[in-house]
């Protein structure tokens, strides 16, 4: 497959690289890294296609709307598909130094959920169906579980349904160390993998940062302006819950009991 790829790249692109290796491991797509310098995207499987088309275009549009920390696609074709963007220098927040970034992320993310829907590409299609992906998971996934857990899910369940009065926004959905790139002076280089990228609950984007970074999480909320409602931070914390529900539909959906186990021991872990 990477031959083939590589193969694509130099033919489409005019790029003959000479270095052309994977780079990542994500769910949707095969990533590679071009001469240090471009990353390319190919899609998975035939369900991940519609999310890289997706990406092009909200990639794009946002980099217009909020700045080059989002990295724009400049290479695209749709027939066969593929995206490739300029790689952006940075490491995640965890391996670089400390700086300003976190303050930068709160207004970056303040900047993302206050782009108009529409002007980003989305339509009321591209809405997170929370209820719909809660309908699945009670069908595949509590099964899966003991008694107490399928009882404590169903609890989870039942106050995310009843708080959805929040105001949808453009979210990345997806924020977490990986995805947030800082550079060797402690700024912030960018934020990447748009794969999730929704008109949701901006609380989804604090989710990970307020529970698994609480002291960091706070700084970039405060940059960000502060909760902008009372059930705010209520909602993140059962959005962090949820996260590995996503991770056990995906290794049902593709076979993989590996991700099944560790996203299992992941719901089991954050059930309230």
């Amino acid at each position: 497959m990477l031959e083939a790829h590589r193969r694509f790249v130099r033919d489409r692109f005019g790029l003959d690289a000479a270095t052309f290796v994977p780079f990542g491991d994500g769910w949707a797509s095969y990533t590679y890294l071009a001469d240090d310098a471009w990353v390319f995207q190919f899609p998975r499987r035939p369900a991940a296609e519609e999310v890289l088309r997706k990406q092009i275009v909200v990639r794009r549009r946002l980099a217009e709307l909020v700045g080059a920390l989002v990295p724009a696609p400049t290479h695209v074709s749709i027939d066969p598909l593929c995206m490739g963007y300029r790689k952006i220098e940075g490491a995640p927040f965890t391996e670089a130094p400390d700086g300003a970034w976190p303050d930068a992320l709160g207004r970056f993310l303040r900047a993302v959920h206050a782009a108009p829907p529409a002007a980003v590409g989305f339509d009321e299609r591209n809405a997170e169906d929370v209820a719909g992906e809660i309908d699945r998971w009670r069908a595949t996934v509590v099964p899966l579980l003991d008694a107490d857990d399928r009882r404590r899910a169903g609890d989870l369940f039942d106050a995310v349904v009843a708080d959805m009065g929040f105001a949808p926004c453009v979210i990345h959905a997806d924020v977490g160390a990986e995805h947030i790139l800082v550079d060797g002076r402690g700024d912030l280089a960018g934020v990447i993998d748009w794969g999730a990228c929704a008109v949701g609950d901006a609380a989804k984007d604090f989710a990970w940062l307020l529970e698994a970074r609480p002291a960091l999480g706070e700084r970039i909320l405060h940059a960000y302006g502060g909760a902008p409602d009372p059930g705010f931070r209520a909602r993140a914390r059962r959005a962090f819950a949820l996260m590995p529900w996503h991770e056990v539909t995906y290794g049902l959906d593709t076979g993989q009991p590996a991700f099944v186990a560790s996203g299992l021991a992941g719901v089991r872990a954050r059930l309230p």
